[in-house]
């Protein structure tokens, strides 16, 4: 069994004590690990005794003195101090205490350092070719990566995993009867349950009965010659000789395609088949929300943006059914989403 992450406990101060407790309490009753963000929490608590106002109010100047930014500041920092400060403000609203919720406007651009790839339904079909006819010299250490490596990938794209859940899944996490992956302990702290496909499914079935069983407690489903899991580095040396023999180019450190992009192109490939079948993709973003463990539904609108501007018949088609729905892609965007 996984051990589950220890959830730590962090003190609050000042007059709005009791809101960030609940805060963190609401988080964490619904899934979220919230660690890294309660101990930020608790220094903003820290940081409003610099003021005087009201108990359980959230003031402007308060919330624009948090979120300013600082000499040593990143965009990426400040954006991480904005969206707390504007997603506890959203609660103490709900929860019916005055607050001040901030503007994206008011932090400015946050610039992103990469832009994904999004591979083409072609490169899809000439990346699996290879990947399914691989060979590995007898003699390599590995003789078991032609097995494992197209089920392995194909649950990345098919399942829209970061590379890390697909390598941490046990056997016990990868339900062949149902259909259903188990995905525990992710980004934020969540375990949730990723459906797959029939056709998936029994691409997993056919490899368990050839698959490297380990030990009672480290039985993992994708198995590395000496018992433990792949690490990513390894994975992505045999992506990247993939790509080359599919005649896919690589532009080099940082532009891509990275592995993390079968993930990118899952959102966008689901988004574009969704809007040609004439579903209203908005109304399906919060499920892709949960399927895909984000955190909040910003991060899988971006995937509207991306996905108009891979396929324009879908961005004709969104604007004449439903308006112009596509989010500018300033903000949140993060490559680990």
């Amino acid at each position: 069994m996984h051990d589950g992450p220890e959830i730590k406990t962090y003190l609050y101060s000042g007059p709005l004590k009791a809101a960030c407790e609940g805060f963190v309490q609401e988080k964490r009753a619904v899934g979220c690990l919230y660690n890294t963000e309660a101990k930020k929490l608790s220094e903003f608590s820290r940081f409003t005794l610099a003021f005087d106002f009201p108990k359980d109010t959230l003031p402007k100047e308060v919330v624009q003195a948090w979120i300013a930014k600082k000499s040593t500041d990143s965009d990426r920092n400040q954006y991480a101090r904005f969206s707390l400060i504007s997603q506890f403000a959203k609660y103490m609203e709900r929860v019916g205490y005055p607050a001040y919720v901030p503007g994206r406007d008011e932090i400015g651009k946050l610039h992103r350092n990469f832009v994904p790839y999004i591979f083409s339904h072609e490169e899809i079909r000439a990346f699996f070719e290879v990947a399914d006819t691989m060979t590995c010299p007898p003699k390599s250490g590995a003789p078991r990566r032609r097995l494992i490596m197209p089920v392995l990938f194909r649950m990345l794209y098919c399942c829209g995993l970061r590379v890390s859940e697909a390598t941490n899944l046990l056997a016990s996490d990868v339900d062949l009867r149902h259909g259903i992956l188990t995905i525990r302990n992710s980004k934020f702290g969540k375990t949730r349950y990723v459906p797959m496909s029939a056709e998936l499914t029994a691409v997993c079935a056919v490899y368990a009965e050839t698959r490297l069983v380990g030990l009672p407690g480290a039985d993992w489903f994708f198995a590395a010659p000496d018992g433990g899991h792949y690490d990513t580095r390894s994975i992505y040396n045999i992506f990247r000789e993939l790509l080359w023999k599919a005649g896919i180019s690589h532009g080099g450190k940082g532009n891509g395609p990275r592995l993390h992009d079968f993930r990118h192109t899952f959102c966008v490939h689901s988004l574009q088949r969704w809007t040609m079948r004439g579903s209203d993709p908005t109304t399906l973003l919060p499920r892709l929300t949960a399927y895909l463990g984000h955190n909040d539904f910003s991060a899988t609108e971006q995937y509207l943006r991306m996905t108009a501007e891979a396929y324009p018949e879908v961005s004709r088609l969104m604007e004449e059914k439903y308006g112009y729905i596509i989010p500018s892609m300033e903000g949140s965007a993060d490559e680990n989403h």
